[in-house]
């Protein structure tokens, strides 16, 4: 439940109930909204049903939420204090459980009362409530209320535990009539004031005053007092509070609590803990029918609340409880519930939260990939490559097994997951492995898993890939390097679907696509028989070819613009172009490694780069070739297509043109062609001379 405040559903039930029964306004209710902003916590299916479920625990947040619904659609500012006082009215509905058992063993209000601290420890994980008496005529039965940091009482908050003190003793036959009134609040008179849009709070000294928006004259006026306290004895004839649910801890036997009675100006030194506002100036905030009444010697802004609780009994009907019952039934059967029952609701939340935010989580990380692995991901122009990914479009849309034939680095594993993420089973696994970095047993037992003692260091049975991708797609990397005894069972789950693992007998099912990969030439070893040629015509229902990167040169200059904003991030570098002679160059380069030799070699000159642009300079010496940073870019651009070439001539014609301040003869000396062909040039890409 981490720092966010919870309370169970009874309160929510009280509010529902009130809303259907009594007001016959429930359908109102925007139930939707309820939830909608509060971090870590899925809607329920059916929020009505949860809400009115005593068993649920929910944030404090829906609570207000529903409290200011409900407060609108009535009217009454104070519906929380009616809708917990109707809640137990004799003969509505059958009582909850707990309240069974509350009735069945106090047997009179005052041991209810007097056990209000476990009331709020149970029912809330921010609310401390205490009960004590005071003997004498002016004595009675109290309580003391206070509300955790981070979960400041509202309005509906302190009408809710008049409601709920007057409304649950109605279940005792022999209540003839109860009250109980708030002598001092935890309730600040800002967090009221924040509940009247109209209205507006100003500080000034130990003096609040409170009046319209627009306007200087207070409607209400509070002063700082410095409150008394007095000493109470708890009774004798019940448990010791523990520390953790008591507002006021006792010491030596007695308690300390704050008294409305007599407050006095604060001093300079007096203490936070006895500080509050008394009201003045009385008045009445309004919001449409909702209004609040501050009354004259009110006080707000305690550290905690104090009500007195009004009691009068009927002559008949009063049942006699024991002592020793109490000590014996309330403390170890009724609280251990409670207790036990708070502690499996708060693991039962905890759990929904984590689900909750695993779900968030493998949602975004899907999207993610998805994203990346989607036609977007794969970084093209050029027609060979447009080609391709029509191939790619028609094959995903079915589930048939696909061949992909490349030279290494051409990023065929980027072609097999664009194939599963843009498919039926993008939601399933996608597993890949490389055939030609294990061994024969190792391989198989990768693919099919092994039982127990199947072979040395096999202390245990272990699934292979082909369940672990059951449903999803199995992508197998240089097929050709399988030898030919794992080539037959590979056969085998292409064919039918069934394998049995090493070492075992139980032949397995699985639903797989298979994705196989290979820079080999197939046909060739199905000749000279190192590769089976039934499975090679298995494998190659729809062949994929992808271009070397030296068939595609068209495509350099989009990838390195990708490779650079990739780069960024990890290099912590704000490379923001290159320069047309650099790009000439990595265009004329033959890319043995294809694509993953040009962005190791993007990253290198990354790193090298001293300016804010990749120069020939940074690129490395072996593809650089020598000294040619003063060669023509047009020089480099052999074998490129028109688009390209046009593209880097111009690049090299603005570059030349900044680096020689707009001078065109000097540009043109710069770039080895003559002004009249620069001019040219320039007209035809529409570049004008730069102005002195």
């Amino acid at each position: 439940m981490q720092d966010q405040p919870w309370i169970t559903c009874y309160v929510t039930d009280m509010l529902l109930s009130y809303m259907r029964e009594s007001l016959g306004c429930e359908e109102k209710i925007d139930y939707g909204a309820l939830f909608r902003d509060v971090e870590g916590i899925e809607t329920p299916a059916d929020p009505k049903g949860f809400l009115a479920d005593v068993r649920n625990w929910i944030p404090l947040s829906v609570l207000r939420e529903l409290e200011a619904q409900c407060e609108r659609i009535s009217g009454k500012k104070d519906i929380t204090y009616h809708a917990a006082k109707a809640y137990f009215t004799p003969g509505r509905k059958t009582l909850p459980s707990l309240f069974e058992i509350i009735v069945q063993v106090l047997a009179d209000v005052r041991s209810a009362l007097l056990f209000v601290n476990t009331w709020g420890a149970s029912q809330t994980s921010y609310l401390r409530l205490q009960g004590f008496e005071k003997p004498g005529p002016d004595g009675g039965l109290y309580m003391l209320a206070e509300f955790d940091r981070g979960a400041e009482p509202a309005i509906g908050s302190i009408n809710l535990l008049r409601g709920f003190c007057e409304g649950f003793p109605r279940v005792y036959p022999f209540i003839e009539e109860i009250e109980c009134a708030e002598e001092i609040s935890q309730l600040s008179i800002e967090r009221i004031v924040s509940e009247f849009p109209e209205f507006a709070m100003t500080r000034r000294d130990d003096l609040i005053a409170v009046h319209r928006r627009g306007s200087d004259r207070p409607v209400i006026e509070a002063r700082r007092v410095r409150l008394a306290t007095e000493i109470v004895e708890p009774p004798r004839d019940f448990l010791e509070l523990p520390p953790e649910t008591a507002v006021v801890p006792p010491r030596n036997g007695r308690i300390e609590v704050l008294t409305p009675e007599s407050p006095s100006p604060p001093g300079p030194d007096s203490p936070a803990a006895r500080l509050a506002y008394r009201i003045v100036t009385p008045g009445i905030l309004a919001d449409g029918p909702l209004t609040y009444a501050f009354e004259a010697g009110r006080i707000y802004g305690a550290p905690y609340c104090r009500f007195r609780i009004t009691v009068k009994e009927r002559q008949t009907g009063r049942q006699e409880v024991s002592i020793d019952r109490l000590r014996r039934d309330v403390s170890k059967l009724l609280f251990e519930q409670l207790r036990q029952t708070k502690q499996a609701h708060t693991r039962m939340i905890r759990m929904s939260m984590e689900r909750r935010q695993l779900a968030l989580e493998n949602i975004r990380l899907r999207r993610e990939v998805q994203q990346e692995y989607s036609f977007a991901g794969l970084i093209a122009q050029s027609k060979r490559m447009q080609e391709l990914f029509g191939q790619i479009r028609s094959v995903a849309e079915t589930d048939v097994t696909v061949l992909i034939q490349g030279e290494t680095g051409t990023g065929k594993e980027l072609i097999a997951r664009a194939i599963h993420y843009n498919g039926a089973r993008r939601q399933k696994p996608f597993v890949a492995v490389n055939c030609g970095a294990l061994s024969q047993t190792l391989l198989e037992s990768e693919l099919f898993g092994h039982e127990r003692g199947a072979f040395t260091g096999a202390v245990g049975q272990r699934k292979g890939i082909f369940e672990a991708a059951d449903g999803g797609t199995l992508f197998l990397d240089e097929i050709g390097e399988i030898p030919p005894s794992t080539q037959v069972k590979l056969l085998r789950v292409l064919q039918d679907g069934e394998f049995q693992r090493v070492g075992g007998s139980e032949t397995l099912k699985v639903d797989v696509r298979v994705i196989a990969a290979t820079n080999q030439n197939l046909p060739a070893l199905v000749e000279k028989g190192a590769f089976r040629q039934d499975l090679y015509y298995r494998l190659n229902v729809f062949p994929l070819s992808v271009p070397p990167l030296r068939e595609r040169l068209d495509d350099i200059p989009l990838l390195v613009s990708h490779f650079i904003a990739k780069a960024r991030e990890p290099t912590r570098k704000s490379i923001s172009d290159v320069t047309a002679a650099a790009m000439a160059l990595l265009m004329s380069y033959d890319w043995p490694g294809n694509v993953r030799e040009l962005e190791n070699t993007v990253l290198r000159m990354i790193v090298s780069c001293k300016t804010d642009i990749l120069d020939v300079s940074d690129i490395p010496s072996e593809i650089r070739g020598g000294d040619i940073g003063t060669a023509p870019a047009s020089a480099l651009l052999k074998g490129i297509s028109r688009e390209s070439r046009e593209m880097v001539e111009r690049r090299a014609i603005e570059e030349a043109l900044r680096r020689t301040e707009g001078n065109v003869t000097q540009a043109a000396k710069l770039l080895g062609v003559s002004r009249a062909t620069l001019q040219n040039k320039m007209k035809l890409y529409g570049l004008r001379q730069p102005k002195a």
